[in-house]
């Protein structure tokens, strides 16, 4: 089905999103669970739109903003770089504040059981992480994130509140947006509450630049089993059915 365009108010801005919606002769009326999906540095693109599209094909309420319409792409990155709360992740930085915004709105969507989880990478996979604190938050899945420069991407003692379990994404090879050091330390304060797979082969943009390589495929492959695990959930608790 096509996207629905809609505009969301998130903190002091008013974003333009794509909101794809499960196929009712598939999936039925609803409600479905949701997820809020995070481009990167490249913006709402055409790979970002498949993602969604992939999403919403398997039953998700898949909601995509675009981060960059109001006030453009130089200027979001400008704040999140160049401000201390910004570039240590903290849970007041304005982006941050935004996404927590979203997300609200998405689980209150009438087509949203309430059941939530998120994809974020590169610029946005930081807000996952603070995300994942919150208890609504069921399936928070991170790609390579670049802001949290200290420590694991955000401060210690934020990464300790994440409730768990998080999907992590991390290219073997990348020393400047997220290097070793960032994942090792997330995976030391998260223990096993971060389910982490390292990709050889690639690097920075799994699902952008090395898009449709099979490091990527496995990637995406295990975010649809996870967001599977933990968000088809009955009232009594049971996950998704056997195949």
């Amino acid at each position: 089905m096509p996207a629905h365009e809609l505009l969301l108010t998130a903190g002091s801005r008013r974003l333009r999103c794509e909101l794809w919606r499960p196929d009712p002769t598939r999936h039925g009326s609803g409600p479905h669970p949701g997820v809020l999906l995070l481009h990167e540095l490249f913006g709402l693109t055409d790979n970002v739109r498949d993602d969604a599209r992939r999403l919403a094909d398997a039953g998700y309420l898949a909601l995509a903003p675009d981060l960059f319409s109001d006030g453009g792409q130089v200027r979001y990155c400008l704040k999140q770089f160049f401000s201390m709360e910004g570039l240590l992740n903290k849970a007041t930085s304005e982006g941050n504040r935004e996404v927590g915004d979203l997300l609200d709105q998405l689980a209150a969507h009438p087509m949203c059981n309430g059941r939530i989880g998120m994809v974020g990478q590169c610029l946005t996979g930081g807000f996952v992480l603070q995300m994942a604190r919150r208890p609504d938050m069921a399936a928070p899945v991170v790609f390579h994130h670049s802001l949290g420069v200290h420590g694991g991407g955000l401060p210690d003692a934020d990464a300790r509140a994440v409730r768990g379990p998080v999907l992590g994404h991390f290219a073997a090879f990348d020393p400047v947006a997220c290097p070793r050091g960032r994942r090792e330390r997330l995976k030391e304060i998260l223990g096993d509450r971060l389910e982490a797979h390292v990709y050889e082969g690639v690097g920075h943009g799994i699902r952008s630049l090395y898009r449709n390589r099979p490091p990527s495929d496995r990637a995406w492959d295990r975010t649809m089993a996870f967001l599977d695990r933990h968000l088809r959930v009955d009232v009594n608790g049971a996950g998704p059915p056997s195949t």
